[in-house]
């Protein structure tokens, strides 16, 4: 199983550094900029919203108000809208012509980065958790292992998110 893994990252990080490369070829202007944005922000609010929406429920779990099960559930409810949400940015951010030779916006593209490859840490350990005993009541719970991995990954998305986030917003202004 790890080294499918291995093979998603490799594929996810492909297909980044694709968009990257050409950007520069598609870089769309006018009525085309707009639309790029308009996905590219449509991107960001189901992909980034299906994020809050399990790490919220995350947080109801360990305040135990719901399953460890019910959190498993949800993300895997999630997981496809946020993989469509990250395919919708990627690709509509080729067409945005992110100015590669700004240091701040290899910040944006590197946050992107961390995000897909987290993106398949995150599926692999969602399998993992689901073979676990049914009852979990705490983080404490979990396989020591299991609490690091979960911590790492929503610390990575986290910050990815709001970084790309942020950097994409003030560029956008700064573009102005």
């Amino acid at each position: 199983m790890r080294q499918v893994q291995w093979r998603w990252h490799a594929v996810v990080s492909a297909g980044w550094a694709l968009a990257l490369a050409i950007s520069p070829l598609v870089k769309a202007s006018g009525v085309g900029h707009d639309v790029a944005l308009a996905a590219h922000l449509i991107g960001l609010v189901l992909a980034f919203g299906a994020v809050m929406l399990v790490d919220w429920h995350g947080l109801v779990w360990l305040s135990g108000l719901r399953t460890f099960r019910d959190s498993l559930r949800i993300g895997e409810a999630a997981h496809p809208l946020v993989w469509m949400g990250l395919l919708l940015i990627v690709v509509s951010g080729a067409f945005l012509g992110p100015d590669l030779g700004e240091p701040v916006a290899w910040i944006k593209q590197l946050a992107v980065l961390a995000l897909v490859n987290n993106g398949v840490a995150v599926r692999r350990l969602g399998a993992r958790l689901s073979l676990l005993k049914p009852r979990i009541y705490r983080i404490a719970d979990l396989p020591r292992h299991h609490r690091i991995a979960m911590i790492v990954t929503l610390v990575v998305s986290q910050v990815g998110w709001w970084t790309a986030g942020v950097v994409g917003f003030l560029a956008t202004l700064s573009r102005r």
